[in-house]
């Protein structure tokens, strides 16, 4: 396969992708190196980063996605407004708190909020931002519950260890 066959099936891929591109897998199963998909991913990303395109491949939860430029934001909201899905303060701070501590169960997140969190818990879940990952081996069996794979895309990062640590003065 030649790069610019490679390229443009990365390009539909990504296109046709709810998850991210990961180079090794791509590679793995396209029988090319992982180094051919990187070159191709990047001489897409130029030609993507023209100012007469409207998409640019972006790195987030461990791959690659194609994703509309920030600059047409606002033209894009008059042509096809959405509906902001804000999320609560305490569905935030819920989310703050697994972020950190996952795989954590409800009656810990409560312990740390000091107070109820199942409806927070309940959106996120239903957002996918959060997932229950197991369950604590203790008397009840609580869910364990961990972010999602959504969760690094919707804060753009590529893992937890991107995640913002707290300055200890």
């Amino acid at each position: 396969m030649n790069l610019k066959e490679l390229k443009a099936l990365l390009e539909a891929f990504m296109f046709l992708s709810e998850g991210p591109l990961i180079p090794d897998e791509v590679a793995r199963k396209l029988g090319v190196t992982v180094g051919d998909v990187e070159k191709a991913l990047e001489d897409l990303k130029r030609e993507l980063n023209s100012d007469h395109r409207g998409i640019q491949i972006e790195r987030s939860a461990g791959g690659y996605f194609l994703v509309t430029k920030p600059e047409l934001y606002d033209q894009l909201m008059k042509l096809s407004p959405v509906k902001k899905r804000r999320l609560s303060k305490a569905s935030l701070e819920t989310l703050a708190i697994i972020a950190y501590r996952q795989p954590i169960s409800l009656p810990e997140i409560n312990e740390i909020r000091g107070r109820d969190s199942s409806f927070p818990l309940s959106t996120l879940i239903e957002r996918g931002l959060v997932k229950a990952v197991g369950r604590k081996s203790i008397p009840g069996r609580p869910f364990l519950y961990a972010t999602t794979e959504e969760f690094l895309k919707l804060f753009g990062l590529n893992s937890l260890e991107e995640l913002p640590r707290e300055d200890k003065a």
